[in-house]
């Protein structure tokens, strides 16, 4: 599959923490994506070929800008040049 970039495309900055970097190969890298929070997301998942459904759905939230995903959403908001979509795994223990 091949990706599509559009005019409303913007540069962010995606951060993969701990286990999730096995899905990148890195811990950060910029990818031009859509001002669409969930699309952006979406692409992501897609690109890297992330296993979301299940336990990473479960056990990884997503923020941008250090806002929860959903809250970001909510807001209605969207993505401009320079934000940061990060996946990060919910620490274990207590």
């Amino acid at each position: 599959m091949s990706e599509q970039t559009t005019q409303e495309d913007v540069l962010i900055l995606v951060r993969f923490i701990t286990v999730m970097q096995q899905y990148s190969g890195q811990r950060e890298l910029e990818m031009r994506l859509p001002a669409d929070p969930q699309m952006a997301v979406d692409r992501v998942i897609e690109r890297f070929q992330i296993p979301w459904l299940g336990a990473l759905e479960k056990s990884v939230r997503i923020f941008i800008n250090k806002e929860l995903l959903e809250a970001y959403k909510k807001s209605g908001r969207r993505l401009a040049k320079g934000d940061k979509l990060s996946f990060i795994p919910i620490s274990g223990g207590g």
